[in-house]
């Protein structure tokens, strides 16, 4: 993630995002306030989110869907506003009510981020923060750039049990299949 537009703290509002996000050639996310310009992705970044997609689509239960990075997903507790580069809603999609162009959801069960040098503090730290307060949201999973992916799954009283895969496959509550070998598999350097 870059730095916000300006380099002093702003106080903009949700609906100020979203007139900047709806005129932008570019995506930003929204926290605190401040609006975050998104960083772009390598072409091995790219392919990991795809095959994450293809996996979760090709395997999650009838009446679930999958979204690529360019569904907005906000954390109603916080305000926070983020571009996941994989979601996933089971039931009926539940759109944020201060968003009438209907381009944000709230209800995800399911948020992945790839890893990448510029993101993975962000992505363990203040996104992780902000998604665990998603009521509907039961796993939060990293994708590493090498062969292993970590699984957040939301246990009873709102605590968070801690999955690493680095092979073989693996089943997420939400139901879909993982396979790392095919998620993997010749990727772009």
């Amino acid at each position: 993630m870059t730095p916000s537009l300006s380099q002093s703290h702003h106080d903009y509002t949700f609906a100020d995002y979203l007139v900047l996000e709806r005129d932008s050639e570019i995506k930003h996310e929204f926290d605190a306030g401040e609006i975050l310009a998104r960083s772009g992705g390598t072409a091995r970044h790219s392919a990991l989110a795809a095959r994450m997609i293809s996996a979760l689509g090709n395997t999650c239960a009838p009446g679930c869907t999958v979204f690529t990075s360019d569904m907005r997903v906000r954390v109603v507790a916080t305000g926070r506003a983020t571009y996941p580069d994989v979601s996933m809603v089971c039931g009926p999609i539940e759109y944020d009510p201060e968003d009438a162009a209907r381009t944000t959801i709230t209800n995800p069960v399911l948020l992945v981020e790839v890893l990448s040098v510029t993101t993975e503090k962000g992505d363990r730290g203040n996104k992780w923060m902000h998604y665990q307060r998603i009521s509907s949201l039961q796993e939060y999973i990293l994708v590493s750039q090498e062969s292993r992916i970590e699984i957040f799954r939301r246990m009873a009283a709102d605590t968070w049990e801690y999955l690493e895969v680095q092979e073989g496959n693996v089943r997420l509550a939400s139901g879909p299949t993982l396979d790392l070998a095919v998620l993997y598999a010749d990727l772009p350097l």
